[in-house]
């Protein structure tokens, strides 16, 4: 008899995969080699992801070498892992950047592996605020794939569709709209109408017609996606509550009021219900709930939800992120209106700053905070 050990994986009792796009952790296994060949296990023992994954990577460069395809994604693996870490992010920049280096030398750039790692890279430096960086990327990715895989290929225009997301953030959005459409109309031609990622790719470019102010149009957009979307029981699914929260968007913009705060109290019900008050999606409902409130001229209502929002905003990106940008910036206004001149020019300063570091100071996101730090030192009586 013989004792030995394993990573036990697969169907073989593994535990949940710890985060999107990862293969699934294992366990330690120590198992008993019986005389006539079989194998009794004898004890196990978790593995926490990060040490698995680390492992894996440094057997694979052991067995294969540090330039072999094998080792290369599973080190792209552990940084995956480790963009899920907290305090771990920038690590997982810097391995991200240099496999992108290294499988662009040995595989070329316009490579399947290279261009995942560099949307890897792209999507973690949209998450962590680099939003010029991760515009660069994310177009060197969809461009090189669209060369590769063709331009209606889903890798293609899933990267398309998260360089519209950074263009949004950017606050570039007829460009992101005009992205957005041709995606949507790509997956439409392709797959029909009802299918999934069609109806994800109808929400997201109606959102991106709320952004470009273009609301009757979203609205209509977005009212037969939700009638769709309860034909099917889906509304209460990840696509029906943002195409719901969207709805809400539009119809505040255009100023149909009670309609607008009865969807996205429901919305945000639903939301806080599923997935907590701090999720990302629950936020921005909190966000467009408050825009709803602000413009019915509930002030202190609309301040406490932004307050808490930017609390969470800052506690899960960072003080610097552009999400707590505009979750400030969006607080400033409400407390201009409500005639909190002073905290609000303190926040706004402190926009004025981050805004001129992150877009540039000839953004419209800066010019306008000029604008009203003059305003409000004009009018400080």
């Amino acid at each position: 008899m013989a004792l030995g050990w394993r990573r036990k994986r697969g169907d073989d009792g593994r535990r949940d995969t710890p985060g999107p796009g990862l293969p699934p952790a294992a366990d330690l296994v120590v198992t008993m080699l019986n005389d006539d060949g079989t194998e009794e296990e004898i004890s196990r023992v978790g593995l926490p992801p990060d040490e698995f994954y680390g492992l894996r990577a440094n057997s694979a460069h052991q067995r294969l070498g540090p330039e072999h395809p094998e080792t290369l994604r599973a080190f792209r693996d552990y940084a995956r892992m480790l963009t899920h870490m907290q305090g771990r992010q920038e690590e997982a920049r810097e391995r991200l950047m240099a496999l992108v280096y290294t499988q662009s030398q040995t595989l070329g750039y316009v490579h399947e592996d290279t261009l995942t790692t560099s949307a890897d890279l792209a999507g973690l430096m949209h998450v962590t605020g680099e939003l010029a960086k991760s515009e660069e990327v994310w177009r060197s990715v969809w461009t090189s794939r669209a060369e590769l895989l063709g331009p209606d290929h889903p890798h293609t225009l899933d990267s398309a569709s998260s360089l519209a997301s950074v263009l949004e953030d950017l606050r570039r959005e007829p460009e992101a709209a005009a992205l957005r459409r041709d995606v949507l109309e790509r997956r439409k031609r392709l797959l029909g109408p009802d299918d999934p990622a069609v109806l994800s790719a109808t929400s997201s470019h109606a959102a991106t017609l709320v952004k470009a102010g273009h609301w009757a149009e979203a609205e209509r957009e977005l009212r037969t996606l939700v009638a769709r979307l309860e034909r099917r029981g889906l509304q209460d699914e990840d696509t029906g509550l943002a195409a719901r929260s969207n709805l809400g968007a539009a119809l505040c913009r255009l100023d149909r009021l009670d309609e607008a705060e009865a969807v996205m109290r429901s919305v945000l019900t639903a939301q806080q219900r599923a997935k907590g008050p701090a999720h990302p999606d629950a936020l921005t409902t909190r966000n467009n709930l408050a825009a709803v409130l602000h413009a019915r001229e509930h002030y202190a209502e609309a301040a406490r939800i932004l307050r808490e929002v930017l609390a969470l905003t800052t506690q899960h990106k960072g003080d610097a992120h552009p999400d707590t940008l505009h979750a400030r910036d969006n607080l400033a206004n409400v407390l201009i209106d409500n005639g909190d001149h002073q905290e609000a020019a303190t926040l706004l300063t402190r926009c004025h700053t981050d805004y001129t570091r992150t877009f540039g100071p000839h953004h419209p996101l800066t010019r306008t905070t000029t604008e009203r730090l003059t305003w409000l030192r004009d009018n400080s009586a």
